[in-house]
């Protein structure tokens, strides 16, 4: 559903909220349609994984020279995904640029500051890569970003970018010595003004270049340097702040936050540990290793809770088939090497089975309730084998203990219970008459017994 403004633009309900509507928020919002966060039609917000994104700008990058005249546009000012921009700024332009500055202008100095960071709190969306001046500008649509977009920024627009350069500064040195004084003059000026723009560019080639393929660089004496060289690759679970901060030399021209953030990050202290993210992961791999030691909760958002903490990880796997659904399992890629949750979860069955079926006890309790709330439950399966194999005895008890506590029968079922059971039940005839004996006294027939050979 849109809102029609009545001029010629509609802005989505989204932003029905300011009224008037201001013109920066066409503007806006003409953006966002362009880096591939908003449908042009108005039908919300888009989903990079499932949409069709052909419309949108490639790799939801806006990159804007302003070494090039107003009038050229061989950025992606010129680029047919950018037709809505325009359109809007024909239309809200002059509300805005009251100087007269351009688009290009605004775009690249003014929009985030003035508008886009204010929109979102300090958490901005859409993010200005930027050159130390701020005359080579791209900007990036977060939920589009991947390990890719630097490289595609690289290749797309910098490089080619920097190709140009050179070629017009080739052109640029024979005029310079040419017999017309006027010409000479002007390439002279134009010359100067490509060779500032040719270093900016490179130095920004080379931030660019650092944040994709190893990491930014400390940003004082006092900040950690990070322990190991990675790819930029960003995970949206990190959010903006985190995110961010490992592109600060990148947006630091117009956002400063970052630039703390990545301190923060490094340091790691106190309240200001951001150890859980996946970029600490990433650049500190043994500090946050270390801590996910230690805190089980660090161990779940890093995939080694089973690792490091399978006792937890077993009981939270039982609650949770309870809570979510019986076939639940908390699950883990591999991590260091290792094949994942179902080599620690085996490795726990079978050198810690008396404390796994301690949980086992304990859960099935849980479920069972306390007091007034109490109703009695007909069995527990367990989704691993190992426990009735290796505990059979044990294992029998605890069903003893749980049906002569709630007067019901109960039974501990899992993929070895059946052939453990009877071999169990064979070697211990007069175990299988007590529990018969206790079914009956519960006033419930011998159900569960294995079935004769």
């Amino acid at each position: 559903m849109s809102v029609d403004r009545g001029s010629g633009f509609d802005l989505p309900e989204y932003c029905a909220e300011y009224e008037p509507v201001a013109a920066d928020r066409h503007v806006s919002f003409a953006i966002g349609c362009a880096l591939g966060r908003f449908s042009s039609a108005g039908e919300g917000i888009l989903d990079p994984t499932r949409d069709d994104l052909s419309q949108t700008l490639p790799a939801g990058i806006l990159f804007l020279d302003m070494s090039l005249d107003p009038n050229d546009h061989r950025d992606s000012v010129g680029h047919p995904a950018s037709a809505q921009i325009h359109e809007a700024w024909r239309i809200h332009g002059p509300k805005i640029d009251v100087k007269g500055k351009g688009l290009r202008t605004y775009l690249a100095w003014d929009f985030f500051n003035e508008v886009h960071t204010g929109m979102y709190e300090g958490k901005p969306i859409y993010w200005p890569l930027s050159s130390s001046s701020k005359t080579f500008v791209a900007w990036v649509n977060i939920h589009r970003f991947e390990g890719k977009t630097l490289s595609l920024l690289l290749s797309d627009h910098l490089s080619e970018r920097l190709k140009s350069i050179e070629g017009e500064l080739a052109d640029l040195r024979g005029a310079r010595s040419g017999d017309d004084s006027q010409a000479s003059e002007d390439a002279e000026k134009q010359h100067s003004k490509l060779i500032k723009a040719r270093d900016e560019l490179k130095e920004f080639i080379a931030n660019v270049e650092l944040c994709a393929n190893a990491g930014p660089p400390p940003p004082d004496a006092k900040t950690p340097a990070r322990d190991v060289d990675a790819r930029y690759d960003p995970d949206l679970d990190d959010g903006v702040m985190i995110n961010s901060a490992a592109l600060w030399p990148l947006l630091e021209p117009q956002w400063k936050d970052p630039k703390k953030w990545w301190k923060e990050l490094a340091s790691a202290k106190g309240k200001k540990d951001y150890d859980w993210s996946h970029l600490a992961m990433k650049y500190w791999p043994d500090r946050v290793d270390k801590k996910c030691q230690e805190d089980p909760s660090l161990g779940v958002a890093h995939g080694c809770f089973w690792k490091y903490h399978p006792a937890r990880a077993w009981a939270w796997e039982l609650r949770l088939q309870d809570e979510i659904g019986p076939d639940f399992r908390i699950e883990e890629k591999p991590y260091r090497d290792d094949d994942g949750d179902t080599e620690h979860r085996t490795a726990y069955l079978a050198n810690q089975p008396e404390e796994a079926l301690a949980a086992v006890e304990k859960e099935a309790l849980r479920r069972r309730g306390r007091g007034k709330d109490a109703k009695p439950i007909a069995e527990l399966t367990l989704l691993e084998p190992g426990l009735w194999s290796a505990l059979p005895e044990a294992c029998w008890d605890l069903e003893t203990k749980i049906i002569d506590k709630q007067g019901a029968p109960f039974r501990l079922l899992a993929p070895d219970e059946p052939q453990a059971r009877a071999a169990y039940e064979k070697a211990n005839p007069a175990e299988s008459n007590k529990r018969a004996e206790l079914l009956r006294s519960v006033g419930a027939p011998n159900m569960f017994a294995s079935a004769p050979e």
